[in-house]
């Protein structure tokens, strides 16, 4: 049985074939919702697909950005949100919304899903396409030229301070420098599902949207350091209205508007008892039940309307086109309609990342470091005591970056090498 729910309970025996009926008598409201979308049990996470289990950070980042970047590599990791308890639950994927919830449908297991989750989904997805136009964006950001450096000070040095912290004291300095006075309501989080980790990642998520317009330094001072001490309907309702604003930064985003908006609003009615079946059904595939073909052809690409180079691959802009984007292998592939809006068809491995990076310039008592922010969504959580429940896990991390050579430069340079040691090599044959 495939369950969708924007919080997990521990004891998930506590649920029976009642569940809905049961959930639907309180007030929905107010608490979290599960409903039945599919007849079938949940199956297990099936581990031995993975190649390994992964028992730190730097394997996550390794997994996930590093295999983005060929010239340069994780040489520390100087602080994350990820537990190092939580990390041998956790599968690395390239892009931890969509491919979670491509995985939980087409492996039959439980969803969870936040507004947090979502929104995080969406910036992930902004991010790549404020970078990908930002000249022709810049007056909808900022009123200067080139980048302006924004810097942030902090007590201690880089193993004490809190870089979340940080990053959310380095928002306060954009919405200083920023046209948009209302920018950065609208991009940190505030659902009751909201946790001061999502702040953080929404922070990072920020920094890297306007990157194009800033640059960023932490500072830090020795001293003694000062000690500061999941949904409703409403929440849905609140990242549902975010989507008026996305049409003010160009006619991409409007129309990406238009593709998140019956999706969101489907997430709202589900309070309102009458979850949309036929909806859940077509997370992937146009097709309801459709399950396992390497493309994509759901809703669910509403989240991969960019690519990761900020190109848009979503469905066509053309005025009366209904023609689907991406792959189709030789045949037709209808669009998926809801509402009157077609959705696109991509190749699953066009699917961008779920996460993004910013670099940063960290100034430790006078010792000077090149750094990168890494955030978004990195992964998906297994839980559950069957371990058949899946969630997004978004995440965010600062390391000292290291340049390395790319692979297939290194590759080539050592067989020159080679080759031209070989052909020194004199035999010299001894006189008879």
């Amino acid at each position: 049985m495939l369950y969708i729910s924007q919080q997990y309970a521990n004891n998930r025996s506590q649920f029976d074939h009642e569940t809905f009926s049961i959930a639907s008598s309180l007030s929905t409201s107010t608490m979290p919702l599960t409903f039945k979308v599919a007849t079938h049990d949940a199956a297990p996470v099936e581990r031995y697909e993975y190649a390994s289990v992964l028992e730190s950070a730097d394997q996550i980042l390794e997994s996930t950005w590093g295999r983005q970047y060929r010239t340069q590599k994780v040489k520390e990791i100087l602080q994350s949100s990820l537990p190092k308890d939580a990390i041998s639950s956790i599968v690395a994927k390239r892009n931890g919304f969509v491919d979670t919830v491509v995985s939980a449908y087409n492996e039959h297991q439980h969803l969870v899903i936040r507004p947090d989750d979502v929104w995080i989904a969406i910036l992930s997805q902004f991010n790549l396409y404020v970078n990908a136009h930002a000249e022709e964006l810049r007056t909808s950001f900022v009123a200067h030229d080139g980048q302006k450096k924004l810097v942030v000070n902090a007590v201690g040095n880089r193993y004490t301070v809190d870089f979340g912290a940080l990053a959310n004291q380095m928002t306060g300095e954009i919405h200083k420098n920023v046209v948009d006075k209302d920018f950065r309501d609208w991009i940190l989080p505030a659902f009751i599902t909201t946790s001061q980790n999502d702040t953080v990642i929404c922070a990072v998520l920020m920094m890297a949207t306007l990157k194009a317009y800033f640059r960023y330094g932490m500072n830090m001072y020795c001293g003694i350091p000062s000690v500061t001490l999941e949904g409703a309907k409403s929440d849905w309702e609140n990242l549902l209205a975010r989507l008026d604003k996305l049409p003010t930064f160009g006619a991409e985003p409007a129309a990406w508007a238009a593709l998140l908006r019956p999706i969101l609003k489907r997430f709202v009615n589900a309070f309102d008892g009458n979850p949309d079946i036929d909806f859940w059904s077509r997370v992937c595939h146009y097709h309801s039940g459709g399950s396992g073909p390497p493309y994509l052809s759901g809703w669910i690409t509403a989240f991969c309307v960019w690519d990761s180079n900020g190109k848009w691959q979503g469905p066509s802009l053309e005025p009366g086109s209904d023609k689907p984007l991406g792959h189709t292998f030789g045949y037709e592939i209808p669009a998926l309609e809801i509402d009157g809006v077609h959705y696109c068809t991509i190749d699953s491995s066009d699917v961008p990342p779920g996460y993004c990076e910013v670099d940063v310039e960290l100034n430790d008592n006078g010792d000077k470091f090149d750094c990168v922010m890494v955030s978004g969504h990195v992964g998906s959580r297994i839980e559950g005591e069957g371990e058949d429940t899946l969630r997004p896990c978004p995440s965010w991390f600062i390391f000292i970056k290291e340049e390395c050579e790319d692979p297939a430069s290194k590759r080539k340079r050592e067989y020159e090498e080679a080759r031209k040691a070989r052909e020194d090599v004199h035999v010299v044959v001894p006189p008879e």
